[in-house]
C-alpha cells in the first residue's frame, strides 16, 4: 500500500512539472506567435520602401519563428500523450 502511495506521490509530481513545462512553451510559443505578426507588418512597412534585400532576411526569419512555434505546440500537445500514458500504467 505504502509503494502505491509513493508511485501515486510521483506520478503526481511529474505530471506537474509535466504540466508546467507545457504551459511554458504553449506562453513562448504565443509570444513568438506575436513577434512573428509584429515582424510581418515591419516587412509590409520594408516591402512599400523598396527594400526588398531587407524584406527577405526578415520574412525568412518570420517563417523561422512560425516553425519554432508550431514545433513548441506540437510538443506541448505530446505532454498530453505522456501524462495520460502515466496515469494508465500507475
Amino acid at each position: 500500500m505504502e509503494r502505491l502511495k509513493q508511485q501515486t506521490r510521483k506520478a503526481f509530481s511529474t505530471m506537474e512539472t509535466l504540466l508546467s513545462i507545457k504551459s511554458d512553451l504553449v506562453r513562448t510559443a504565443d509570444h513568438l506567435e506575436k513577434l512573428s505578426q509584429a515582424m510581418s507588418g515591419h516587412a509590409r512597412f520594408m516591402e512599400a520602401r523598396a527594400s526588398s534585400q531587407s524584406e527577405i532576411d526578415v520574412t525568412a526569419h518570420i517563417r523561422s519563428i512560425n516553425v519554432v512555434a508550431d514545433e513548441l505546440r506540437a510538443v506541448a500537445a505530446k505532454i498530453d500523450d505522456i501524462g495520460g500514458a502515466s496515469f494508465s500504467s500507475t
